[in-house]
């Protein structure tokens, strides 16, 4: 946490908590988490920010704090007296070819979440997950911000384990793929359960052989999409065989896919896909084939991005309760920043189907 330590002067009539052996050593951060059982960032709180501990938590501590005679460096503290109250995140470069929209979103309901709770949102940029490891470093130890927002996680995330290991406190947006979920602090939407919806709602339109399209290599959020596919196909007693494909998050892709499943002799009729960018591309594969989607064919994107809106035909698509997610998120993060041992939280909600013409022409 970027604390030094000062020997502590003995009251009087106290003998000295830090003798020993071989000399008197001072008493430390580490020594108070250690004797009460708590972390080093619930001893910082009790001495710099009481306000975010229970109150039987912050007596714990001092009382073991008094007891070792333990004593901060004033200099390093008065670095940290005062609480930044923002909290980080990360801005992702625009990618093209993708239909976009969802994290803005998210970061406005975000801003709106932390304003009511007295909080901001301090951006930063990073291009890569090792870029965003540095940043974090960076504005926390200047005080910058106290804690982070976690989005876009992936299968064994660098930026969880780092943050796990110093004890920083964050939220991620998205499960901890690959990490222990009950030991972290997340906020999710159930994308099997809206591919599950997905299905069901082209069955209801008489769609029997339905196709999905989704991102290629280990992703827990296309992995996670995948499976409500298949159980629902397989509830619906539907055969999923050779009717799942995958590629790059990019329309061109789901062009390719979806034209690429409709030259068959045999093509599908329906298609759930990953993310609105691939089922604007199986759009156009279905208009330069001369189908018409919602009436010969059936497509379903996922995330109801800008590009779900204005795109003609309208995209029937599973839109993410932003606002919800955002309010958990800073619930999340307050509740953390309280009480650093407490319990992890977390929260898996549900898409919301958002039918258009693309499913049900008009």
């Amino acid at each position: 946490m970027g604390f030094t330590d000062q020997p502590s002067v003995p009251r009087r009539g106290r003998r000295p908590a830090t003798e020993g052996t071989s000399g008197a050593s001072r008493p430390t951060m580490a020594m108070v988490a250690a004797r009460v059982g708590v972390s080093k960032q619930t001893v910082h709180y009790a001495l710099n920010s009481p306000d975010r501990l229970s109150p039987t938590t912050l007596r714990r501590v001092l009382k073991v704090v008094d007891e070792l005679g333990y004593r901060p460096n004033q200099a390093a503290r008065s670095l940290r007296t005062q609480s930044p109250r923002a909290v980080g995140f990360r801005l992702l470069p625009t990618t093209e070819g993708q239909s976009g929209g969802v994290w803005a979103s998210y970061l406005y309901e975000l801003s709106v979440a932390a304003h009511r709770a007295d909080h901001a949102v301090f951006c930063h940029p990073a291009a890569t997950d090792e870029e965003e490891i540095q940043v974090i470093q960076e504005i926390f130890s200047t005080n910058t911000v106290d804690c982070f927002v976690i989005t876009s996680t992936q299968d064994h995330d660098p930026r969880i384990t780092f943050l796990r290991e110093r004890g920083i406190p964050f939220v991620s947006f998205g499960r901890p793929w690959g990490h222990p979920m009950s030991d972290t602090w997340w906020v999710d939407v159930d994308g099997a359960a809206g591919t599950e919806q997905a299905v069901d709602h082209l069955t209801e339109r008489g769609h029997r052989r339905i196709a999905y399209l989704g991102w290629d290599g280990r992703n827990g959020f296309g992995d996670d999409r995948e499976s409500g596919w298949r159980r629902a196909m397989r509830s619906h007693g539907f055969s999923t065989r050779d009717l799942a494909v995958r590629g790059p998050d990019e329309i061109s892709t789901g062009r390719e896919l979806a034209g690429r499943l409709l030259d068959r002799k045999t093509p599908p009729t329906g298609f759930v896909c990953v993310s609105d960018t691939i089922a604007i591309g199986a759009l156009r594969a279905c208009h330069e084939r001369g189908l018409a989607a919602g009436r010969d064919v059936g497509v379903v994107g996922f995330d109801d991005s800008v590009g779900a809106h204005f795109v003609d035909p309208g995209l029937t698509s599973l839109a993410q309760p932003l606002e919800l997610v955002a309010r958990h998120t800073m619930r999340l993060l307050l509740d953390r920043l309280k009480d650093p041992d407490a319990k992890a939280e977390q929260v898996l909600l549900r898409p919301t189907l958002v039918v258009r013409e693309s499913t049900v022409p008009q």
